[in-house]
């Protein structure tokens, strides 16, 4: 079950796998954020084989265009 914070919680410690310390996580609407200790992804891995399709298609234009 997820854990629910009291709105004027900021922040909290708790494990983060990317760091594999106890890091500072975000608390937005009384729900758990993301550590604060390390940058999140630019994109996502959907956005980024979005991205790379439409380059590749760009390079190659298709016959029937």
């Amino acid at each position: 079950m997820a854990e629910h914070y009291t709105r004027n919680t900021e922040s909290i410690l708790k494990w983060c796998d990317v760091c594999r310390r106890l890091t500072k996580h975000s608390v937005s609407s009384g729900r758990l954020g993301r550590c604060t200790e390390h940058e999140a992804p630019a994109e996502t891995k959907r956005q980024k084989a979005a991205r790379e399709k439409r380059e590749r298609e760009a390079r190659q234009p298709s016959m029937f265009s």
